[in-house]
């Protein structure tokens, strides 16, 4: 992608304010993001936006170092490494064209799993199964924070971001030298997640001056609203 000051501007928007929606809400950022970031070029999902906000997820995770959940992360870690092989074999044998049908259903999919399911019990099925999902989508389409989500939903609040932040940190990492072994990650896109760095930083550190206004009861059905518009635009845009 040939970065300019209007892309530059437009994505970087994109992300401040999914970076104050997600504050707010709590609803996974991937789902917002990715429909109106593949609107302006398919290469910026999964590996440059993974990238950009890996800096996040580092500081997150050592902030709240005390509160991650090791006994059930090294399950959910081996199957999310085993869905991102999934996922590059699916990027191997897909034309570019498809891409946006692909990454808009993955949207929808959670969406559905935001509005829909409420309930798991950890142990090694759900870590396993739920992890190799995440996997998938967050190697595909940067959308499997809501699994995860969902996976440590009964924890205290600082465990799941920490717990989460970690994760993260760890997929992202993993996800970006197998994409790497597998020419899937370039400089030209690590360059693209470092023009994208701003806008998670942004919105983090001005989020606060919005989440006060947002009111939970309207603002996540406002935002599974938005996934689900950008999902359907992408995937028509893909089709015509």
């Amino acid at each position: 992608m040939e970065w300019t000051v209007s892309s530059f501007l437009l994505a970087n928007f994109i992300l401040i304010v999914a970076s104050i929606l997600q504050m707010a809400t709590g609803v996974s950022v991937g789902m917002i993001i990715v429909p109106f970031l593949a609107m302006i070029s398919y290469t910026l999902i999964p590996a440059p936006i993974a990238f950009a906000s890996l800096t996040l997820t580092v500081m997150m995770a050592y902030k709240g170092i005390e509160h991650i959940d090791i006994t059930n992360v090294p399950q959910v870690t081996l199957g999310m490494i085993a869905g991102i092989f999934v996922a590059l074999y699916i990027f191997k044998n897909t034309h570019v064209e498809h891409l946006g049908v692909i990454f808009g259903m993955f949207i929808l999919i959670s969406v559905f799993i935001s509005w829909k399911v409420s309930t798991f019990k950890l142990g090694a099925t759900i870590n396993y199964s739920g992890g190799f999902l995440a996997g998938i989508m967050g190697a595909m389409a940067a959308v499997g924070g809501q699994i995860l989500a969902l996976i440590f939903q009964n924890h205290p609040l600082e465990s799941i971001k920490s717990t989460l932040a970690f994760l993260y940190t760890i997929f992202t990492i993993v996800m970006l030298v197998i994409f790497y072994l597998f020419d899937e990650f370039s400089l030209a896109q690590m360059i693209s997640g470092f023009y994208m760095m701003p806008g998670f930083i942004i919105g983090l550190l001005i989020a606060p001056m919005f989440t006060k206004y947002f009111n939970p009861k309207y603002a996540k059905p406002v935002v599974l609203g938005m996934a689900t518009f950008g999902a359907l635009a992408l995937i028509f845009r893909s089709l015509i």
